[in-house]
């Protein structure tokens, strides 16, 4: 992990993951305030049995209405990942505004790579063993 300045022709991460995660969550909002249906799960349609990210779009609304606890029973990974975002979002705001160096990863090691994994394997193991 190295912190640098943006050089001519980087791509900026966090400009653009900032707008990225900033108009989903608008988008998010929109669709729930309005009632518009929940996109059902194909694969649970078709196995009977949770996808990985099962239980994303009742995670994000339960989250969104501030009952952090109940979004993490339902995904934990999910619940996770919302929490790493707004993270990521608030280092975004400041290294924008501030105009500091960014973060970025040369490399992303074998055991950080095997423990996403397994996180990813433990949640799916969770969604199957709830029925969510």
């Amino acid at each position: 992990m190295t912190w640098r300045r943006l050089r001519p022709g980087d791509l900026d991460h966090e400009a653009l993951w900032l707008g990225v995660s900033l108009s989903s969550l608008a988008l998010a909002w929109l669709w729930l305030h309005l009632g518009l249906p929940r996109p059902a799960c194909p694969f649970h349609a078709l196995t009977g049995c949770p996808c990985p990210t099962c239980g994303a779009t009742r995670c994000v609304a339960l989250a969104l209405d501030g009952s952090f606890g109940a979004a993490f029973l339902i995904n934990p990974l999910i619940s996770t990942a919302i929490v790493g975002v707004a993270v990521f979002d608030l280092y975004a705001l400041v290294v924008l505004a501030a105009r500091l160096p960014r973060c970025r990863f040369d490399t992303i090691s074998r055991p950080v790579r095997g423990a996403a994994a397994g996180a990813f394997l433990l949640n799916w193991a969770w969604l199957v063993w709830t029925g969510v």
